[in-house]
């Protein structure tokens, strides 16, 4: 009898023996003749495991010539591809440094089972920047042959990483568990994981602004990094406490770190690392309000990243320093910048992302400088190309990104027409961009795997850039319709209107209106945002405070209300910011809310005026834009006149049977029987629910009644519907407007009769 060890028990096996043998990394130590090509390759593999990639990477090269000449060919490529980590600010882009890594997997000399995991690693290191759903598969594939080499600390740093990837992919309960175990194994035997874990950690809570949560994991990464000399300075931990420090209003702490950060960057020439800390204290100042250093600090990160060919780098650095320009109103220079930012993009024309960015960082210069045409249409050319962007958009990291911008876009196109009085017009940008974003919503995509361009996505790519590089009106349209034609040739299924959702008019939305109702739609922007406060009679815009600043707050008052405790002040302060100005509220009863950004996890009903909750006064409704306000409002009137059949399918309702002794064996050609399989939790509930709230004529198959017969029976060309299918692990879709509903909120086929 063979008895199976468990994986977590044979990598903790594994671990013991590491650090009773003193093993550093995950390559068994040999003597080696000194500066052969093997003892390159090991003392590039003892810098890279404790991620100083940068001091690796000559070792690496001299050690691929070496490998080359004496004819070893894994060898020479693990060494090969062991050098982009270090490389991959390069001019070379993201996808295709994914392509080629992914062409390397099936070269006969990947077959070797080193080179093959080096090359998932890496694939892995870079796919987190591109897909998160990629780099967890990659690092599953890492994990599983690490633990055949018997390499067990990085199978364990293979398990943080995709806990990693879990919780970019919104699974919370995997990442949790998986983090937790690699950082407990990281804290005992692989400082550089524990660096890695606890920098990761700490500027995720950066990034949801709990600044004094974050300084305790960022601090006990710096700390272990001065403890090990060996291990990569740690870069993200340095930048993430110098946000942290300024967002806690400890600014001189935090310019004192970057100082000392910087100093220790330049006497290692770490161009990269000064490229980001030069960024960082450009954000201190920023916040200071000190704008002229600001902008000296983002001219000599974009000097590094020149050094470095860093295009992405420059791109976003050149549109930070245009905006720290505005600050100063200095006009001209900010134009250069924003321009100089657009050139940078062109440079890696298939990661055109930050370009609409940064066409409406010049649109609000054009704007200032007097040209309201010139603005109006670089603000219109900046939402096409995101459109022609999102129409092929390779990934939800990617269309997540694009929808970031597309809401930016719109806020500063809102703000410059509403600050010429144009409101109708502004209410139009923004309904547009809201509209955008829910229908992106509703559509399904598939990642796509990083390949070698094909010529209808390299003609794809050339047509952004004439898009971009296009101010004609007509010229524009025309190209966007040749972008979608191509685009169909690409993807027969694809359809251009598919997410054209036509914004309701201002005056339409007011006639939707009744004498006490209100609706408040918030834009949330830097340095202002804004509200529009729309009665059935008048529409006004109110200037607020800062986007940030409303975000931060936002979320701090959800976290008090999820533990069931009270802050008034936070409530009351809140009610201040975002209600009190409108003077239509004290005439009003009925609110109606377009929350914006981070403001759509604010309970408004629960903030407090005096010590009343909103709610006491007033009926608050939650709504994702005006437009959707207006087809709920109408829905009603056209299902009256285009009534729509509703079909609610519930087979499995009926109870299982008692398990018996022998209930849970089966001969192996056989599955079970529809008396074996549990009930859906609620189902007959969920469609019979859902049957009652909306206008009839209904249909509803329920337990035995929903057999293929009687579905087939019914008038089925009356019902619109949706197909989905699951087959070989990858999930393939065919896609129509659906009525159709069951408990698992998809279309599912009756049972067969005697199935």
């Amino acid at each position: 009898m063979r008895f199976r060890v468990s994986p977590t028990l044979r990598i903790a096996t594994g671990l013991l023996l590491a650090v009773l043998l003193g093993v550093v990394g995950y390559h068994v130590l040999h003597w080696r003749i000194p500066g052969s090509s093997e003892a390159l390759l090991e003392q590039a593999d003892e810098k890279s495991w404790v991620n100083n990639w940068i001091a690796a990477e000559p070792l690496y090269r001299q050690a691929e010539l070496g490998f080359i000449r004496k004819h070893e060919p894994s060898k020479a490529l693990y060494a090969q591809v062991s050098e982009i980590p270090a490389q991959s600010e390069s001019s070379i882009s993201v996808p295709a440094q994914l392509a080629e890594l992914t062409a390397d997997l099936s070269l006969p000399q990947a077959q070797d089972p080193e080179t093959r995991l080096r090359i998932l690693t890496i694939l892995g290191m870079l796919e987190v920047n591109y897909d998160s759903a990629m780099a967890r598969a990659t690092w599953a594939q890492v994990e599983t042959l690490a633990r055949q080499r018997h390499h067990y600390l990085l199978a364990s740093r293979a398990i943080g990483e995709q806990g990693i990837a879990a919780f970019l992919l919104g699974d919370i309960a995997t990442a949790k568990k998986n983090v937790v175990k690699a950082w407990t194994v990281a804290k005992v035997a692989d400082p550089a994981a524990h660096i890695r874990y606890a920098s990761v950690y700490g500027t995720g809570l950066v990034e949801l602004q709990k600044y004094g949560e974050a300084l305790g994991p960022l601090d006990e990464a710096i700390k272990v990094s001065k403890d090990k000399p060996d291990v990569a300075y740690p870069t993200i931990a340095i930048n993430a406490k110098i946000e942290a420090l300024s967002g806690l209003g400890r600014n001189q702490e935090a310019l004192a770190l970057a100082s000392e950060a910087m100093q220790r960057a330049s006497n290692y020439h770490l161009a990269g690392h000064l490229y980001e800390l030069y960024q960082a204290r450009a954000s201190v100042y920023g916040r200071m309000g000190q704008w002229d250093r600001a902008a000296d600090d983002y001219a000599r990160a974009i000097q590094y990243a020149k050094q470095l060919s860093y295009w992405r780098g420059m791109t976003q650095a050149d549109g930070l320093l245009a905006k720290a320009y505005l600050q100063r109103g200095k006009l001209q220079p900010a134009l250069a910048a924003v321009n100089d930012a657009i050139d940078a993009n062109k440079q890696i024309p298939d990661e055109l992302y930050f370009v609409p960015r940064d066409l409406a960082i010049k649109a609000e210069i054009l704007a200032k400088l007097g040209d309201a045409k010139a603005s109006d249409e670089l603000y219109q050319k900046s939402t096409d190309l995101i459109d022609a962007l999102l129409s092929k958009v390779p990934t939800p990291t990617v269309e997540r990104q694009l929808l970031g911008q597309l809401s930016e876009v719109y806020a500063g196109y809102f703000a410059s027409l509403s600050d010429r009085g144009k409101n109708s017009e502004a209410f139009r940008a923004i309904e547009r961009a809201r509209g955008r974003v829910e229908a992106q919503a509703l559509e399904d995509h598939e990642p796509v795997a990083p390949h070698e361009q094909t010529t209808a996505e390299k003609a794809l790519t050339n047509l952004n850039l004439r898009l971009l590089d296009t101010d004609d009106l007509g010229s524009r349209q025309d190209i966007l319709q040749t972008i979608y034609d191509t685009e169909q040739q690409i993807n027969p299924n694809f359809k251009p209107d598919h997410f054209s959702t036509e914004p309701v008019n201002l005056i339409q939305l007011q006639r939707d209106l009744g004498p006490s109702e209100l609706i408040l739609e918030y834009v949330l922007d830097e340095p202002n945002s804004y509200v529009l406060a729309i009665t059935e009679t008048t529409v006004k815009r109110y200037a607020l405070k800062a986007k940030s600043e409303f975000e931060r707050e936002a979320a701090d008052y959800r976290t008090e209300v999820m533990k069931r405790k009270v802050d008034d002040g936070l409530a009351q302060q809140l009610f201040n910011d975002l209600i009190k100005p409108v003077s239509a509220y004290t005439h009003e009863q009925s609110i109606i809310v377009v929350p914006d950004g981070k403001l759509h996890l604010l309970p408004f009903s629960a903030l407090s005026d005096a010590g009343h909750y909103v709610l006491a006064s007033h009926l608050v409704t939650v709504v994702p834009s005006g437009t959707v306000f207006n087809i709920l409002r109408h829905r009603e009137q056209r299902l009256a006149i285009e009534p729509m059949p509703y079909l609610g399918v519930a087979a499995w309702t009926i109870n299982r049977p008692k398990k018996t002794l022998f209930s849970g064996i089966l001969r192996g050609g056989s599955g079970p029987e529809r008396s074996e399989l549990i009930p859906l939790p609620e189902s007959r509930h969920e469609v019979e629910s859902i049957a009652s709230d909306l206008p009839k004529p209904d249909t509803v198959l329920l337990g035995s009644a929903a057999t293929e017969t009687q579905f087939k029976r019914l008038p089925l060309s009356r019902y619109k519907w949706r197909r989905q299918s699951d087959s070989a692990g990858e999930r393939s879709s065919q896609r129509e407007e659906s009525n159709c509903s069951s408990s698992r909120r998809r279309c599912v086929r009756p049972i067969p009769e005697g199935r």
